[in-house]
C-alpha cells in the first residue's frame, strides 16, 4: 500500500521531552473519561504510516497524567489521533478543533518552557552551539546527533524525521497546494538532474535531496543560521530573506528551463 503523506504540525517539544527522557515541562491535566484503545485498532495505523519517522514518539508510557487515551499504559497513534479518517476533524486530532495544530501539544507540555527555543537559531555570541533541555545541542531538535561541519556531508546527517514533517512542526505547508504537490518529495526527471549538477557547480551552490533524491523543503531553504555551515556551498543562503538558498527566481531555473 502506498504510504500516505501525514500533514502535521506538533512542535518540537513533545519530541525533546521524550527523547531526553525528562519529566520536565508536562502538565498535570486531570485525565477525561477515556477507555484504553484496543491494539487491534492501533495496528491498522500502519498499513499506512510509518510512525517511528514521522510522528512524537510512541509506545512508551508518559512520564505523567495526560488528557488522552493511553494503550496498555503506553502512548501510541490512537493517544492523540482519532481512527475515524471521515468526521475525525482536522488531521484527526482528539480535543480539537484547534487553531494550530501544535496548540494541541499544551494539552500536556508546558508552552513557556519552549517558547525560546528557535532551531534556526543556534549559536551563542561566543560562537558554541546553543544548549538546550537536558543539556544537548540544539541540532537535535532536527538531527539524531550533533553533525560535524567540518567532516559531514548531506548523505552523512541523520534526521529525527523527514525533513518535510520536522519544518512543519512549526511552519504550515506551502500555501500553493499545487505548487507543494509538484515539489515534495518529487523525484526531478533525469533532464532536470542534469540541470541540476550542472548549475550546483557552475554556482558553487547545494540544493540537497532526500534519500531517494527526492525535493523537500531544504533543497530550497538553508535552516541553519550563518556560520554553522563551513563548506561554502552548502552555506549560501544562511539568514537571507526567506533562507532561499539562491535568490527567487534564480532558484527556479537551476532545475527548470527558461
Amino acid at each position: 500500500m502506498k504510504r500516505a503523506k501525514i500533514h502535521l504540525r506538533t512542535l518540537i517539544t513533545a519530541v525533546l521531552l521524550t527523547l531526553l527522557g525528562t519529566t520536565a515541562g508536562m502538565t498535570q491535566e486531570t485525565p477525561q473519561e477515556a477507555q484504553p484503545v484496543p491494539q487491534n485498532k492501533y495496528g491498522e495505523c500502519l498499513d499506512c504510516h510509518d510512525y517511528t519517522l514521522d510522528h512524537h514518539p510512541v509506545d512508551i508510557p508518559p512520564p505523567g497524567d495526560i488528557p488522552f487515551p493511553l494503550t496498555d499504559g503506553n502512548i501510541t497513534c490512537l493517544t492523540c489521533h482519532f481512527e475515524d479518517h471521515e468526521s475525525g476533524g482536522a488531521f484527526f486530532l482528539r480535543g480539537g478543533p484547534y487553531l494550530q495544530g501544535r496548540d494541541m501539544c499544551f494539552k500536556c507540555h508546558h508552552s513557556e518552557d519552549y517558547a525560546g527555543i528557535n532551531p534556526h537559531l543556534m549559536l551563542e555570541e561566543d560562537g558554541s552551539f546553543k544548549k538546550i533541555v537536558g543539556g544537548q545541542t540544539i541540532c537535535i531538535v532536527c538531527h539524531v546527533t550533533k553533525p560535524d561541519p567540518e567532516e559531514d556531508r548531506t548523505e552523512d546527517v541523520r534526521f529525527r524525521a523527514d525533513v518535510g514533517f520536522l519544518c512543519w512542526r512549526c511552519h504550515p505547508p506551502m500555501a500553493n497546494a499545487l505548487f507543494q504537490h509538484e515539489h515534495l518529495l518529487v523525484e526531478p526527471s533525469l533532464e532536470m538532474r542534469r540541470m541540476l549538477e550542472k548549475n550546483e557547480k557552475e554556482m558553487n551552490v547545494l540544493l540537497p535531496l532526500v534519500p531517494r533524491d527526492r525535493v523537500t523543503c531544504s533543497t530550497c531553504h538553508n535552516p541553519h543560521q550563518k556560520g554553522v555551515i563551513l563548506r561554502e556551498a552548502a552555506a549560501k543562503g544562511a539568514d537571507d530573506p526567506e533562507r532561499l538558498r539562491v535568490p527567487s527566481p534564480r532558484l527556479c531555473f537551476i532545475c527548470h528551463p527558461f
